[in-house]
């Protein structure tokens, strides 16, 4: 996107206003970018597109916007874009698909800015894209890597649920790291490559095999939609906007590993490696949904047996079952009182155990 502070360009694909052109040579045949069949135009946009007409960007073919809602790599902390909330209002009203993106930065954990996100979000419905942008811009100094890319999202899909999370990267800082817990967590890959910069699609990017596929395409930082420049360009296949969930990296791992870990609250990752920790060892038999209930708490109770719970086993924590549940975390960590109250440090050390890789 590199442009300052506020923005991060514009995800756009521009199709011809009659429509969608299907064949390939036509994009050398023409002064603009033309989009494949079963590929989509859009834009993305932020402080410097305002005032932008949605109805006049859909009646050109675009067909999603995707708006900058903040991010975190200005030293003086996290923010909410100004123009976001217009934006996202803007693109709705004209029928356009909508996403929201967050700046990646220095400034706050990976866990803390997907919560701050989150709790920002304008208007957020199932179904649009949720999606991180991974540069180094302003005061930041580095890029986020595989680790803390995969935390952002695992930590939104905690907070929201099943969604469409969008992972936006140059393609030479792609090609420089190495990216499969950014894949197990379901992320679609948004690469950025310009090529000639020119306003028209330069043809697929280069990912050097350090990603499965790309799903979007920003081609371009100069395009111009409805009489705006410069606007970010881009291409989208349709699996683009499909929902996902996490899914298991290479080497036969399974579950995403919790975020719990680190910020001490617990979360639907944290329950779904819970539930499978259970089936593997204290017979639930219930689903592996991140969604504790009875079930959950019933095998959960069998199993603190081992950790002096000598209650009923009906599924009802209380204070000897989380007592129990705070034995077995002071195995992995915990050095607080045993009082059965769950607090950030009881679930942090509790998560040291539940991130084991024999629970994934």
């Amino acid at each position: 996107m590199r442009r300052r502070t506020l923005i991060r360009g514009a995800v756009a694909t521009a199709l011809a206003p009659a429509g969608i052109v299907t064949a390939a040579g036509a994009w050398a045949a023409t002064g603009r970018s033309l989009a494949p069949a079963a590929e989509l135009q859009g834009i993305d946009v932020s402080n410097y597109q305002l005032g932008i007409d949605y109805a006049r960007v859909a009646a050109e073919g675009r067909s999603f916007v995707i708006a900058k809602a903040g991010g975190c790599q200005l030293a003086e902390g996290p923010y909410v874009t100004s123009s976001y909330a217009g934006h996202v209002d803007g693109a709705r009203a004209a029928g356009l698909r909508v996403g929201h993106y967050w700046l990646s930065g220095d400034f706050l954990t990976p866990t803390a800015a997907a919560d701050y996100f989150v709790d920002h979000l304008h208007d957020y419905r199932v179904g649009d894209v949720l999606a991180l942008d991974v540069e180094v811009l302003d005061d930041s100094t580095r890029l986020w890597d595989d680790a803390e890319v995969s935390a952002w999202f695992n930590r939104v899909r905690e907070r929201v649920g099943t969604y469409v999370p969008w992972f936006y990267i140059s393609t030479g800082a792609l090609r420089a790291g190495t990216w499969s817990r950014t894949v197990a967590a379901g992320a679609h890959l948004w690469a950025a490559s310009w090529g000639p910069n020119d306003g028209t699609w330069p043809g697929p990017p280069d990912l050097g095999g350090r990603y499965p596929d790309w799903a979007a395409h920003q081609y371009t930082s100069v395009g111009t939609v409805a009489g705006v420049t410069p606007v970010d360009l881009n291409l989208a296949r349709l699996r683009a906007f499909d929902l996902t969930e996490p899914t298991d990296p290479p080497g036969g791992d399974g579950l995403p590993k919790t975020s719990t870990e680190q910020d001490g609250v617990p979360g639907t990752v944290m329950w779904m490696r819970t539930q499978n920790w259970l089936r593997i060892e204290s017979g639930y038999t219930g689903p592996i949904d991140g969604v504790p209930g009875v079930n959950t708490y019933a095998a959960l109770q069998r199993n603190m047996r081992n950790w002096g719970y000598t209650g009923p086993i009906d599924g009802v924590m209380g204070v000897n079952s989380w007592s129990a549940v705070q034995r077995l975390a002071a195995a992995h960590g915990y050095t607080g009182p045993i009082d059965g109250a769950m607090g950030p440090n009881s679930w942090r050390a509790y998560s040291s155990f539940i991130n084991q890789d024999r629970w994934d």
